[in-house]
């Protein structure tokens, strides 16, 4: 199932954090900066809110950074969060697991919801952790997290016919879900490319709008920094 013509998505990596996060060493959820964070989930909560197509809810992954910058946009948007499973971090030792070999595991909705009021507390994942197909599991190759990412499009927007809607998670999740809704054949077809901290990109119907942009960022971060590629679309 891909997006209904008229139907807007929008997909967000989030801004700043407060802890820089090192991969094979952590940390894994640390909240966006209460500062540049927060400076730039409000400058991308503006600009989605201020569109003619702003979303009508929005999807998060459980991981803090990302649900704390959901919260921003869905105060700004005046919708709810859903928490959402399927949209967690890709599942992998290097972005998931410490030096000691403790791995990360992100709050629960209920957690969450303790912290952000926006939170959608009745809402259960539509593609949840589990033995399933295509559900998250760890640990994931990339062929799994493309695939899991597709699955989770495919059940979010089945929820969400014709609604605009947000999704909020991290690079490698968020590339797969726009190679997913752009429709390509292949990767090596694909036009996507690295995406940029605090980046935005947005479908409406199977057009690409706009990809990985950060116009709204400010001061050093406009002309997009920080960019992160899944291997397979690192052009």
């Amino acid at each position: 199932m891909m997006a209904a013509p008229n139907q807007s998505v929008w997909i967000v990596r989030y801004g700043l954090t407060k802890y820089p996060l090192q991969e094979n060493v952590g940390p894994y959820d640390s909240p966006i900066d209460p500062f540049e964070g927060v400076t730039h989930a409000q400058a991308i909560a503006k600009s989605i809110s201020d569109a003619f197509d702003k979303p009508s809810v929005v999807y998060t992954s459980p991981f803090l950074r990302t649900t704390e910058t959901a919260h921003y946009i869905a105060k700004a948007c005046g919708c709810s969060v859903r928490v959402e499973e399927g949209l967690t971090e890709w599942q992998i030792p290097s972005l998931l697991v410490d030096e000691s070999g403790r791995q990360t595991f992100p709050k629960s909705t209920q957690e969450l919801a303790e912290l952000f009021d926006t939170i959608d507390v009745a809402y259960e994942s539509a593609n949840p952790a589990n033995e399933s197909a295509h559900a998250p599991c760890f640990p994931e190759s990339e062929e799994q997290l493309l695939a899991r990412c597709a699955k989770t499009m495919q059940l979010i927007l089945k929820q969400e016919p014709t609604s605009n809607i947000c999704i909020v998670s991290h690079a490698p999740c968020d590339q797969s879900i726009a190679f997913y809704l752009e429709g390509t054949a292949s990767v090596a077809e694909s036009k996507l490319g690295p995406w940029a901290l605090g980046g935005v990109t947005k479908f409406t119907g199977k057009d690409l709008v706009m990809y990985s942009n950060t116009s709204h960022m400010p001061g050093i971060y406009q002309p997009g920094i920080k960019k992160w590629s899944l291997p397979c679309l690192d052009k």
